[in-house]
């Protein structure tokens, strides 16, 4: 019962989408609109952010891993710390976090009912000049979700809180907070240029419009281009800037380094920092195993950058094209004969797909071209997705519009050494990653890794 409940609550949210025929995410409609709309929103909801200490975490790639590890540290400091994701991968509840634990299903269930009335107001008295036709004065189902992490948050207390963007900074709905402690980018690349710009210091403007004048800035953009911009804003609003090298053979010790600053800039303990970065919780969908033989990788990697990182990671456990001398390649020779690799992919249909997979394609075997199952996100067509990677690298290519087909497909081709790395796409990762992890198992241990073990009837 309480379930269908949680669904109907996620329902309700999911359809505030379709209150109007122009699209954010197509690039088809005013960004000052949805921002001046969110801060409307958090207005008549009595401002939640007032008063609570801000982490905001920016970047094309690697926010989601810094702001997990600032997440973390804190709490291992003793802190309560709230913690906002984007995007989730299986509940809605993952996207708003404390100490390690989702929201619980009751809870979601009565903030949404808390903000109805706040939403409908919303859609009532919103309305700035000028007000193009089709622009919709109801918050976005991301909107409302920031409102109900900023609720919940102020209603525990939370001593910090992380907060990660959903796409951009200048305009995104997380940057209607009005302070915060310090802003963090970790990084520019090219990606959602149809809304951010075609320009790393396009890009790179719409990233740094989360920083606030005189506030701490710690940044892990490595283009000097993109630094350039970044300097320059701080120096406009006078920003204290703290810059970190990146490790361009290890993006992940780049995160640790940035996120390890940041809690350095707050006053914590190197023992707390050293804790939090070692025993930091995993996220679900980022080079997540899922089941051996065959092996199961998901990787919500969608855009150049995040995908060549995937690249190199699946080149480094599988040896391929890693061969140094006649011994090193007879021996990879060998290793790849037996070892095939089958990618079950996608990709939104504003990217390129060549940008995006010309390194892991090359590693693929088999190609299982397929899309989400999301109503209110456009994908590329799964015969335009495999005609393209074809171009890349000519492996057996197969199309599904169903990625569950896709997915058995592969699973029945593969033999117990090879490997199904699924990609492309959060969207298609939710998709798929419930046939190993139930959604109710998910919100009765509001963790995104529950112990099979443990009892299903608890309550949620």
């Amino acid at each position: 019962m309480l379930f269908e409940q949680y669904k109907s609550a996620e329902n309700f949210l999911e359809s505030l989408g379709n209150m109007s025929n122009v699209n954010f995410f197509n690039g088809t409609s005013n960004p000052d609109h949805h921002f001046a709309r969110a801060k409307h929103l958090l207005k008549l909801a009595g401002n939640p952010d007032h008063g609570l200490k801000i982490i905001h975490v920016a970047g094309t790639s690697g926010k989601g891993s810094t702001a997990n590890y600032i997440y973390n540290i804190l709490q291992r400091a003793g802190f309560k710390v709230g913690g906002h994701f984007s995007p989730f991968v299986s509940v809605a509840t993952e996207k708003i976090q404390i100490n390690g634990q989702f929201i619980s299903a009751r809870e979601f269930i009565d903030l949404v009912e808390e903000i109805k009335p706040i939403i409908q107001k919303c859609h009532d008295t919103f309305d700035p000049p000028p007000h193009r036709f089709g622009e919709a004065s109801t918050p976005s189902y991301f909107e409302c979700c920031i409102l109900m992490a900023l609720l919940y948050f102020k209603k525990n207390k939370c001593d910090y809180v992380v907060l990660e963007v959903g796409l951009g900074g200048r305009f995104d709905a997380t940057n209607a907070v009005e302070k915060t402690l310090v802003s963090v980018i970790t990084s520019i690349g090219f990606d959602h240029m149809h809304i951010l710009g075609n320009t790393l210091p396009e890009i790179a403007f719409e990233k740094a419009g989360i920083i606030r004048h005189g506030g701490l800035v710690v940044s892990g953009v490595d283009e000097p281009e993109a630094q350039k911009v970044i300097r320059d804003i701080c120096k406009e609003k006078k920003a204290k800037l703290f810059r970190i090298e990146k490790d361009v053979a290890d993006a992940k010790h780049t995160n640790t380094i940035t996120a390890a600053t940041v809690c350095h800039l707050l006053g914590i303990p190197q023992t707390a920092i050293e804790a939090g970065l070692t025993n930091a919780k995993p996220l679900p969908a980022r080079f997540e195993i899922l089941q051996k033989h065959p092996l199961v990788v998901m990787d919500g990697a969608h855009n150049p950058d995040k995908l060549n990182y995937l690249a190199n990671l699946m080149y480094a456990r599988s040896g391929k094209g890693k061969g140094q001398g006649a011994k090193g390649k007879n021996k990879n020779k060998k290793q790849n004969e037996k070892n095939k690799i089958h990618l079950i992919c996608a990709l939104t249909d504003h990217k390129n797909i060549h940008d995006c997979y010309k390194k892991i394609a090359r590693l693929a075997d088999f190609v299982y071209a397929t899309r989400p199952l999301n109503a209110f996100r456009k994908f590329a067509n799964p015969t335009d997705l495999a005609r393209e990677i074809r171009k890349i690298k000519r492996v057996p290519t197969q199309t599904f519009l169903d990625p569950n087909a896709a997915l058995d497909a592969a699973l029945k081709r593969a033999k117990p050494d090879d490997v199904i790395l699924i990609t492309g796409s959060f969207f298609l990762c939710s998709d798929l990653r419930k046939r190993w992890i139930s959604e109710e198992a998910q919100l009765t241990q509001r963790t995104s890794f529950p112990k099979a073990s443990r009892d299903k009837s608890n309550n949620v």
